[in-house]
């Protein structure tokens, strides 16, 4: 069915030059749509997640320049705020999210890190820009901060203090926080008018032809969900190697704050497929297409109105689960499954099912089977 599904979006796609999706009885306003989510949710969003990251680089400093259980604290507690504002902006991988034509999220977030990388890095003094997306982002951070489950905060803080390499481990430090800072800096300036005004290219660029603004956002949107249904737990509940469970593979493993991470991404997913913006104003978004086409789902109703319930059995299907996530993969396996589960059966609807009402295409591959 899979297959059949993406055969259909092309063979649509491609039966005229016309890619925009029939609109016979829907009278929809796309420049509307675009121009709500890039003023109402990826502008907004970009800016919150750029201050954040520049309020966390100046208490790293602060850190840096009088080291205390205190203001370590205060550091991690920043790093969770920042983190937070991440989950809400990784979706937008397209225009300024391409760095050098590199995703953002690659140097963000690709976990789990790699700590035997970072302690060479930080003995070798290796600059951070030139460190591999392995041992840098939020991933390096979560673990230069928290350590291994259960360090206590004195013998963190001894290791910025006063083990051999403490110089070398507060720079590296430093360094991860400025690499976030800039780069976030450079995304929001590249959407404003003051800036690279990604966001006239984006509102003006309609139609679902590939490379238009739907499509980028689209695939964008559905890659970020298949990536934290993989990473976040295909991988750790041990689907890809046999079986075996690798708690340590979560992420946000150090801080062991992974649900509240995915708890926040889910309802960013939610929030763009809805077009709801920062402001909770509901706008234009994939979910009012969908209505105004009154495509039927693959399970009998309206799909707009499928898609939406299914955000909703994801988010149940969270609740029972808290922190550290790594312990409940080990002491309630199923409960955590049931989410993996769950977020499998919203693939193929927003994947396939969506993208097909819309005529996109997806343009990017991957072999997990869906």
């Amino acid at each position: 069915m899979r297959k059949i599904l993406v055969l259909l979006a092309i063979i649509m796609g491609g039966v005229s030059c016309d890619t925009s999706p029939d609109l016979v009885n829907c009278d929809f306003d796309e420049q509307e749509m675009l121009s709500n989510y890039s003023d109402e949710l990826i502008i907004p969003r970009l800016t919150d997640f750029s201050l954040s990251l520049l309020l966390f680089e100046s208490r790293v400093n602060e850190f840096a320049a009088t080291p205390s259980i205190g203001l370590l604290n205060e550091v991690r507690i920043l790093y969770g705020t920042a983190y937070l504002q991440y989950q809400e902006c990784s979706a937008f991988q397209f225009g300024p999210g391409l760095i050098s034509g590199v995703p953002f999220t690659e140097r963000f977030n690709t976990f789990p890190t790699y700590t035997l990388a970072i302690l060479d890095n930080v003995s070798n003094g290796l600059e951070v820009t030139s460190a591999a997306k392995s041992s840098v982002g939020f991933p390096a951070i979560d673990y230069l901060l928290f350590v291994e489950p259960g360090t206590s905060n004195d013998d963190v803080l001894s290791l910025f203090t006063a083990d051999a390499l403490a110089a070398n481990r507060m720079t590296y430090l430093q360094q991860l926080a400025t690499e976030l800072k800039t780069v976030s800096a450079q995304m929001e300036q590249g959407w404003l008018a003051s800036g690279g005004n990604y966001r006239t290219t984006f509102i003006n660029n309609t139609g679902t032809a590939e490379g238009s603004s739907i499509s980028l956002l689209a695939n964008s949107f559905n890659f970020d969900f298949e990536t934290m249904k993989n990473f976040k737990f295909k991988i750790p509940l041990g689907k890809f190697n046999g079986g075996i469970v690798l708690p340590e593979k979560v992420e946000a493993y150090y801080a062991e704050e992974s649900i509240q991470l995915v708890k926040a991404q889910l309802e960013s997913f939610k929030l763009i497929y809805e077009g709801t913006g920062t402001n909770g104003a509901d706008g234009p978004g994939f979910y009012e297409y969908l209505a105004c086409l009154e495509i039927t789902s693959m399970s009998g109703g309206l799909l707009a109105d499928d898609i939406r319930s299914q955000f909703e059995s994801i988010e149940q299907a969270l609740e029972p689960v808290s922190d550290p996530i790594s312990e409940a993969l080990v002491s309630d396996f199923a409960t955590v499954d049931n989410i993996y589960s769950q977020m499998q059966i919203m693939v193929p609807k927003i994947k396939h099912e969506m993208t097909s009402a819309l005529t996109v295409q997806i343009n990017y591959q991957d072999n997990d089977g869906d």
